[in-house]
Parts: C-alpha cells; sequence; structure tokens
C-alpha cells in the first residue's frame, strides 16, 4: 500500500514521541539516584543544574559589622593572603600583595594587585608571574618585582613596570630577588637584589618612552651573612643599611656608602664578644641614623652621625622578642614587644623619648598621618586597637591576629586602613585563614 504523505508525517511523530518515552523509562532511575532517591522510594527525580554565576570580583564594599566600621572590602581568598605595600594615590588604593593559593579573587598563586577606589569598591585585579618581593613608585604608577622558584633550586627574579590603572609589563630580569625599590627623580629607579646570602646589588634604570635600561650598578660582597633593611639616596650616593652576622660569633649593623657604579665603603658598629649587637629596625633621622638593637640581651636604642665618626648607645634594661620603628608627623615610634606586654617609646627629632601610655597593652604596625598620628596594633589578647598620641582618640575592635600595613584620613574624619586578619567578630569571616581587609573607621 502506497503511502500519502500526511501518512508519512503522522508515523515520524509518532516514532518520536515512542523514542523519547523509551528514554525516559531508562534514564529517570539514574537521575532519582543522582540526586539521592530511587527508582520506587519517593526520592526527587528533578534534574539539577549546576550553578552558572561566576564569582563578581569587582564589586561594592558592605557594611561593617560593627558600628564603628563604616564599610569593609574584603579581598577574598581560599588560603593565606599578605599584603607587600599599599599606596594611596588620591584615595585610591593600590594594594600589593601575595596569594599562597588560586580561588575567588586570585587567578594564581603569587603576586597580584587589587585597587580599591575611595569608596571601598573594587576596580580591578592584575596577578603577576611569581611572588612579589618588593614594590616602589616609579614614573607614572609602580616598579613590582617578583621571584618564581621551579623545580629545582633556579628562580626567576623579574621586575614590572605597573601604571595607575594596573596594567603591567615586564621590563628586565633580575639577577636575585628585589629587596627594595628607590625613586630617583621622574626618569630613573634604582633596584636593590640579593643574589645570595651574603650580598646585595643596586642598579639603575633610566625609565624613558622607550622601556627600561639598566646603567650603572654596584655589587657589595661580605663574609657575613647580610639581611636588608633599608636604601636612601644622599646627594649623588646611597647609603644602605642591613644586618651583618655569623652566629654566634659576629652581630652588627652596617652601612654601606657608594655611588652606583663605585664601590661601596662599609661602616660596622657592634662585632663580637661584650660588642655583639643585634639591630632590628633602622631609620634616618635628622643628625644621622637611629636603630633599634639588642645589646648584651637588654634593648637598645643607637645613634650614628651621618658621618659615621661616632655612634651613641642608650641601653633600656629590659630584654624584649621583636622590635621596629614607626615614623609619622615628625615623630617616631620605638616599639618593643616581650613575652610580658609591649613597651612603645615616642622620640621626637632629637630622639628625646617619652613612653607612649597610651599605646600600653599594643604592639603597633603602623602609624597614620592626622592631626595627632594615629597609631594602629594588635593588643596583647590578640585583638585590635587604634589611638592617638594622648589617649583621647581611642578604639578597640575585635579582629583577631589583625596586620596593619597603612591608612590614611578622608574629608569627612574617617580612617581608612588597610590589614589582613583572621577573623574576629568585627570582621566578615575569611573564605581561607587570612584574608585582605579594606575598612573604614569611625575614629
Amino acid at each position: 500500500m502506497r503511502l500519502n504523505k500526511r501518512q508519512i508525517a503522522v508515523i515520524t511523530v509518532l516514532n518520536v514521541v515512542i523514542a523519547a518515552l523509551v528514554a525516559a523509562i531508562f534514564l529517570l532511575p539514574a537521575v532519582a539516584s543522582a540526586n539521592g532517591g530511587g527508582g520506587g522510594n519517593g526520592g526527587n527525580t528533578d534534574v539539577i543544574t549546576p550553578p552558572t554565576d561566576e564569582h563578581e570580583k569587582l564589586r561594592e564594599p558592605t557594611a561593617g559589622r560593627v558600628p564603628q566600621i563604616q564599610r569593609e572590602t574584603r579581598l577574598m581568598g581560599t588560603g593565606d593572603e599578605t599584603v607587600e605595600a599599599v599606596h594611596f594615590v588620591d584615595g585610591i588604593a593600590f594594594i600589593f600583595g601575595n596569594a599562597t593559593v588560586s580561588g575567588l579573587d586570585f587567578d594564581s598563586y603569587g603576586g597580584f594587585l587589587c585597587i580599591v577606589g575611595s569608596k571601598g569598591n573594587i576596580l580591578g585585579f592584575t596577578y603577576f608571574d611569581g611572588r612579589l618581593t618588593a614594590v616602589g613608585v616609579a614614573e607614572g604608577g609602580f616598579a613590582a618585582a617578583t621571584i618564581v622558584r621551579g623545580g629545582t633550586d633556579e628562580a626567576v627574579a623579574r621586575l614590572y613596570s605597573v601604571d595607575y590603572d594596573g596594567k603591567a609589563e615586564a621590563v628586565a630580569t633580575l639577577d636575585g630577588a628585589a629587596s627594595d625599590i628607590i625613586a630617583i627623580g621622574g626618569t630613573r629607579v634604582a633596584v636593590v637584589t640579593k643574589p645570595n646570602v651574603n650580598s646585595f646589588k643596586l642598579t639603575e634604570y633610566a625609565v624613558t618612552g622607550d622601556g627600561w635600561a639598566a646603567e650603572h650598578n654596584t655589587r657589595i660582597t661580605s663574609g657575613y651573612t647580610l639581611d636588608y633593611f633599608d636604601c636612601y639616596r644622599l646627594g649623588d650616593g646611597y647609603i644602605l643599611a642591613a644586618r651583618a652576622y655569623s652566629l654566634p660569633r659576629y652581630d652588627s649593623i652596617v652601612f654601606y656608602t657608594f655611588e652606583a657604579g663605585g664601590d661601596a665603603t662599609a661602616h660596622f658598629y657592634g662585632g663580637s664578644g661584650d660588642s655583639i649587637m643585634q639591630p632590628y629596625a633602622v631609620m634616618p633621622y635628622p643628625e644621622g641614623y637611629v636603630a633599634l638593637c639588642r645589646r648584651n640581651g637588654v634593648a637598645a636604642i643607637v645613634t650614628v652621625d651621618y658621618t659615621f665618626m661616632s655612634y651613641r648607645r642608650d641601653l633600656l634594661g629590659f630584654a624584649f622578642d621583636g622590635a621596629r620603628l614607626l615614623y609619622c608627623n615628625d615623630l617616631y615610634y620605638a616599639c618593643f614587644d616581650s613575652a610580658d606586654g609591649s613597651t612603645v617609646y615616642e622620640l621626637d627629632e632629637k630622639l628625646n623619648r617619652r613612653t607612649l601610655s597610651a599605646a600600653n597593652g599594643m604592639s603597633p604596625s603602623c602609624a597614620i598621618k592626622s592631626a595627632g598620628a594615629i597609631i594602629v596594633g594588635a593588643t596583647d589578647d590578640g585583638k585590635a586597637k587604634l589611638t592617638d598620641a594622648s589617649g583621647s582618640r581611642a578604639l578597640s575592635l575585635d579582629i583577631q591576629s589583625g596586620v596593619f600595613y597603612g591608612g590614611y584620613r578622608t574629608t569627612d574624619g574617617n580612617t581608612v586602613i588597610v590589614l589582613s586578619a583572621t577573623g574576629g567578630d568585627a570582621l566578615t569571616a575569611p573564605s581561607g585563614g587570612r584574608d585582605v581587609y579594606v575598612i573604614c573607621v569611625k575614629i
């Protein structure tokens, strides 16, 4: 019997329906099992569609969890995130740091730049190849250095030029991890690297529209292990401050003076036997250099004049575990930490000192410029405290294991602070072990 076109169409449709019913009979039990049910056990047989929403990186801040915090911006990661450097330009925070794993805000392990606007909104992320070791200001933005370690002992260190939009370009390969990046005017940058444990190298780069070109360099070598503190531009030359040691026999501060391309002269303060002196922090001051040291087991403030002809040590008579120097509003803050609590001194430009009683029970880690400097740090019970020198403005916050990297006062009298923390009632809980936060605080 010959079928007409209408009959053929009807048979075709019926075949499609039958095939669909057969497929449903075989597939529905599998779907039910996948969703926690069984073929005859009344399980949920709805197909679960995996979520397609992507993590939103460029987002607005959230309201603070406590009344003292107006807003919070949390940089989310699945591991530990820390800050290498933070720079503020017209209220915009340029946060350079390192992530231990990739996930959420961070595309990879290693270095990142997050740009946060003046209202706390995240404007952009930049990711670097390797772990950031140093960041400095450069013409039109910043310079950042990373190091990438391979499967062997080999490592590659790179220097990047980064503009204010976050665009990064590799401009040089370095011969060791960078310890510091120093701007020299608008057209040159000096980079201090550490090729090995016994040496430093300073290289000047000319920065032009055609790129970065290495010019003069000076290599410093020593028979001692060297730890870097700081490097200062003085006239046409440099002063590099470091710790030189060969434990347990020798420990001292050393200042290297040189011009780029020339030889360095070493000036040692410390030595062996009763002269062993371990430095913890060094800064310049109007009459020379000041250092916090351990001398004969106790805290000491050591000063060296600019000519390196004389130095003075002032023993404070107590033991300590760690120390650091802060500078703000033409004042220095000498911070000594011990198991019994922290001791903080305020020093003027002549280094006359007074105990900063407002900082009792806290270990300051940054000072924010204000009508009176705002000292920020962790308290002895592991929380956070902000105070001015008089103690008239003081605020305690439940922030756990906080490390504070810097901040600024807003035009409306609030304080923006960049920190990392492991949690606490005052912050949104971190998604990993340690997240980075930008908070706006009323104080």
